[in-house]
């Protein structure tokens, strides 16, 4: 007789839902992704494909960039709970056995559920999971309408609005409600004025391989992923940032970040584009930015990198640089310069800030951060903020505008002195450290 006790910890005999991600490119150099559920044992080895990735979403036309894949994690946890973890309490083997009632378990699990961090979720995580795997289901009602054990009218509630004519229509919503706990840890993303002022100098002379992508995070806010799929001025996939001169003076920086293009040979993933666009430098900044432009380019000279991509930061092999390096390379600076120097400082608050540092981790986040601070403090109505920071949506900037009290009393607005500083306080010329 089988060992029941076996069967259950037996690595090549358990199964779990997953996501596999490819990344390929199209002959244009478009990159794009596509991620499908398969079937993983304990050892983490996919043993099965399967064809529930087609039915995350279903849309007439999509973009060949678009792809499921954060939706697709939701759907698994989902699957994983209902039908492995607990498929025998729920007396369920297939998908179609799932209800209403299980899928409502899953939901207040997830909601309080602890994440790795110790933390809760979020609203906006929990309420993204409901709407996935709804969907989800409903796109399987679609396709297998009484073989599923549970009916649009378990899923969705209509309601009625309107929409920009006063045009009356109705809006399928999400019959599930649950309770989470509220998220009371803060993100540690502040960087005071005299401290930005150390870091960006500073990561100029230690840090030359990034230090201008922290200016296209504070200067123009792009996400740091963004950053890392920047190209170089002159790449023949097309200008990475065009300048715009009038009368011998440089009026506008424009960064290129309207579409995910390969430029690495190996296809490695270099960094994500969240909303396709041409980002301008905010106009306060331009002159800090042109000069921080100015010292990457002579670092950039008589370095090796592929010319047929032209990356904006590269790796010590001359590749592309990818998130992962930029944000490690950021920490490194951080721990070993910024913060042994703020704490050596005289001045209270930067020994203060140095000493917050030991017992928080900042992240390349908290440049955007600053930026969209600074946008508040010079007082930036919620659509230009929006238009500033490349979102999608106002809701970032309604949240910037309702603490701008708090932003007020702690930070204040950067000054004209950041062009003097990259030339003078911490740049050296003779200094060959990257």
């Amino acid at each position: 007789m089988m060992d029941l006790r076996k069967l259950q910890t037996d690595p090549e005999r358990i199964q779990r839902y997953g996501v596999y991600t490819i990344r390929t490119a199209t002959r244009e150099g478009v990159v794009y992704a596509r991620s499908f559920i398969v079937i993983r044992n304990g050892y983490g080895v996919i043993v099965r494909f399967t064809r529930l990735q087609d039915y995350a979403g279903f849309k007439t036309y999509k973009p060949i960039t678009s792809n499921a894949e954060k939706k697709l994690y939701y759907i698994c946890g989902m699957l994983n709970y209902v039908l492995i973890d607990h498929g025998k309490r729920f007396g369920i083997r297939h998908i179609f056995g799932i209800t209403g009632s299980m899928l409502q378990e899953y939901f207040d699990y997830y909601a309080m559920d602890r994440k790795a961090d110790g933390d809760y979720r979020g609203r906006d995580s929990i309420t993204k999971c409901i709407g996935a795997v709804t969907a989800f289901m409903a796109n399987l009602v679609w396709k297998f309408g009484g073989h599923m054990s549970v009916s649009r009218q378990d899923l969705y509630r209509d309601e009625v609005a309107h929409d920009r004519n006063g045009r009356r229509f109705y809006r399928a919503i999400p019959v599930f409600h649950v309770n989470g706990m509220p998220v009371r840890k803060r993100i540690f993303r502040d960087i005071p004025y005299k401290v930005f002022e150390i870091l960006i100098p500073m990561a100029f002379r230690y840090s030359r391989d990034i230090a201008f992508g922290l200016c296209l995070q504070a200067f123009a806010g792009l996400r740091a992923g963004e950053v890392c799929s920047v190209r170089q001025e002159n790449s023949p996939l097309g200008r990475g940032i065009t300048f715009t001169e009038i009368g011998g003076r440089i009026v506008s920086a424009v960064i290129d970040v309207e579409q995910e293009i390969r430029i690495r040979d190996d296809d490695a993933e270099v960094g994500m584009i969240k909303k396709e666009r041409r980002q301008g430098v905010y106009p306060a900044f331009l002159g800090a930015f042109c000069k921080a432009y100015e010292l990457h380019k002579e670092f950039l000279e008589g370095r090796k990198y592929d010319e047929r991509y032209c990356p904006m930061f590269i790796n010590k092999n001359g590749d592309a640089m990818s998130y992962e390096t930029y944000r490690t390379r950021f920490h490194e600076l951080v721990n070993r310069h910024l913060r042994p120097y703020l704490i050596r400082s005289s001045d209270p608050e930067l020994r203060l800030y140095g000493q917050l540092l030991y017992e928080n981790q900042l992240g390349t986040h908290a440049l955007r951060h600053w930026f969209t601070v600074q946008l508040v403090l010079r007082g930036e109505d919620i659509g230009t903020i929006q238009f500033w920071r490349g979102d999608s949506s106002p809701e970032s900037a309604f949240e910037y505008l309702q603490n701008k009290g708090d932003l007020t009393r702690e930070l204040e607005a950067a000054s004209d002195r950041l062009v003097e500083l990259l030339v003078s306080e911490w740049e050296d010329p003779d200094d060959k450290t990257v």
